[in-house]
């Protein structure tokens, strides 16, 4: 059968959906929908065989990215990926399209090993997308493994995926770069706290099932508690979201302890059962965030970017030239609605259109937020036009030219971070960024779950850092939850508005729930690079050759390694060398999804 599907597969002509009718005589449609079936099945089976992440990178939300990035995909995953989306075209061609929700199911729970009940919701949830993008975009072998698979599985130059698209950048000069100077002492620096990927779950229910077989627990609905070895805390549990009455307690324990400049969201605030989503139920949880933050933190600045979770089904964002029900209408005016109170109103227009904006913060000191879901692999409504939707990169561009032109600051806010984007969008970024490096400040993101670095570095001068990626770890508890605080150089006249160093605190879950629900968790400062790492300063310099120390001392990089799990003994306690090692020095060296330009 794996000899058949192959043969079908190379006997196509994918510009027109023709088939040689000399490898199907005698074929009717039940049996091409026969082949169909048994080819989906094999290759779940073969491809659940090949997914050779190192164990470091375990978590869910880096499965994909560990997909699109790292270069290690398997000649047959890949050879039947076409082959089994060759088949699913000809049985949607051959009129008979209610068989592949079906095949979608057998390979979510073959391949994925998920429950009936998360395949049949995801599958419900996405049906109206996997339409729009069988009648509205070419769909050949190429566009959907390349697209879910990543570029290696892909011709890259085919027109359709378009990965080497431009963003037109404006004929004034950049700028002579000059060297980034320290603070005069005494120097006012601002705090600014740092939050993403909180995942609060409104229906977690302490004692129930913490070990549910389903890719998160803790809800009544998720099991009978009484099979279960263990039962849900009340603080929260690393295989479960975070309770709405933990975030709570969070909040009015920052609230007393901490005073903030400002405060950083970089998206993902929905909990993990995807399958069960409901619209109403995203806008209500972003409600209940921003109520929360009004409540506790009423005069503080406040800027968000959208998380791949907040819409649904998850990693959903169409563009705005999506119309009717499945556009983006039922969620950016209330969005527009929860940020008003700290965004100003010209920004309104850029909220409704892609969920994005920007504000001045401080004079001389802007931010931007992005949607950077436009650059999401796994966002399959941008496959009709894959060339900068909505136009929002072209407008960074002017935002950023603008405040080079007015002697302004920027930091940027986005969920994923530029490696893990797909690789048109992760590029031009760059671009971008190389461009206005005197002008951005920091580059910040969340997405991954745990605690990493990321540098740019200038292709014609490889050694050289021209800017920092802050990437956060998670609020969640899949390790143990945490947030960052960042002194910044700044409000006075001609701050650097330079990132000179930061505060990574943690809470250690276990313990929390040992103390009980009369106790707040205790907070630790995990982590402060310049008594850590020994940096001076947090600039992009510094942190280039803390990469170097990284390579040369095995001791360094395992703490790294610790706090990349945020403490989380039970997750970090594995020895991460030799090609794992390798594997995150290129990651934190390359921040261009794809580039092998970088040594690393």
């Amino acid at each position: 059968v794996l000899l058949r599907l192959r043969q079908l597969s190379l006997s196509y002509s994918w510009k027109t959906f023709a088939f040689d009718s000399t490898n199907f005589k005698g074929m009717t449609t039940k049996a091409y929908l026969n082949v169909v079936l048994v080819g989906s099945i094999l290759l779940a089976v073969l491809m659940n065989a090949s997914d050779a992440r190192p164990a470091a990178f375990n978590a869910p939300s880096n499965h994909y990215n560990w997909l699109s990035s790292s270069g290690r995909l398997q000649g047959l995953e890949c050879s039947l990926c076409k082959d089994f989306v060759a088949l699913v075209r000809k049985a949607l061609d051959s009129g008979e399209s209610s068989y592949v929700p079906e095949i979608a199911k057998l390979v979510c729970i073959i391949k994925y090993k998920e429950a009936a009940q998360v395949c049949d919701g995801v599958v419900t949830l996405w049906r109206p997308i996997f339409k729009f993008a069988i009648d509205k975009v070419y769909l050949s072998p190429e566009n959907v493994c390349g697209q879910y698979l990543g570029s290696g599985c892909s011709n890259s130059t085919i027109p359709e995926l378009n990965y080497y698209w431009n963003v037109t950048l404006p004929s004034v000069p950049k700028p002579p770069v000059t060297p980034i100077q320290p603070p005069t002492p005494g120097a006012r620096r601002l705090r600014v706290a740092h939050i993403s990927d909180v995942h609060v779950d409104m229906l977690y229910k302490v004692g129930a099932s913490a070990d549910c077989g389903l890719p998160t627990c803790c809800r009544v609905s998720d099991g009978d508690p009484s099979t279960s070895k263990r039962r849900a805390a009340y603080w929260g549990d690393y295989n479960c979201d975070l309770p709405w009455w933990s975030l709570d307690r969070i909040f009015s324990q920052l609230n007393r302890t901490e005073k903030f400049d400002a405060i950083y969201f970089t998206g993902d605030l929905p909990d993990h059962h995807v399958w069960e989503q409901t619209r109403e139920q995203q806008v209500d949880i972003y409600r209940n965030f921003t109520a929360l933050l009004s409540k506790y933190f009423p005069d503080v600045a406040f800027v968000a970017a959208l998380g791949n979770h907040e819409s649904v089904p998850v990693n959903s964002f169409p563009p705005r030239y999506i119309k009717g029900n499945e556009s983006m209408d039922w969620y950016y005016p209330a969005l527009w609605e929860f940020l008003s109170p700290w965004v100003p109103s010209d920004q309104k227009e850029n909220v409704l259109k892609g969920g994005y904006y920007t504000q001045l913060l401080y004079p001389g000191f802007r931010v931007v937020s992005l949607n950077l879901n436009y650059g999401n692999n796994l966002n399959w409504w941008i496959l009709q036009n894959i060339t900068d939707p909505d136009d929002q990169l072209q407008w960074l561009i002017s935002v950023l030219q603008r405040a080079e032109s007015n002697g302004e600051k920027v930091h940027i806010l986005g969920h994923i971070p530029s490696s893990d984007l797909i690789k048109g969008y992760s590029w031009n970024y760059f671009k971008i960024a190389e461009r206005y490096e005197s002008t951005i400040t920091g580059h910040f993101f969340g997405h991954t779950h745990h605690d990493e670095l990321g540098v740019y570095f200038d292709p014609a001068n490889t050694t050289r850092a021209f800017g920092t990626a802050y990437i956060v770890g998670s609020l969640k508890t899949d390790d143990n939850p945490s947030y960052r605080v960042y002194e910044v150089d700044g409000g006075y006249a001609n701050a650097s508005w330079q990132v000179l160093d930061y505060y990574n605190y943690i809470f250690n879950l276990t313990e929390a729930n040992q103390a009980g629900q009369q106790r707040d968790p205790t907070w630790i400062l995990e982590y402060q690079p310049t008594k850590d790492y020994g940096l001076r300063y947090a600039f992009p310099a510094e942190w280039a050759k803390l990469i170097d120390r990284f390579e040369q001392s095995d001791e360094l990089f395992q703490l790294y390694i610790r706090f990349y799990h945020k403490s989380h003994l039970l997750s970090s306690q594995q020895p991460c060398t030799g090609d794992c090692k390798r594997q995150f020095i290129c990651r934190m060296r390359n921040m261009r999804s794809g580039d092998d330009s970088i040594p690393c």
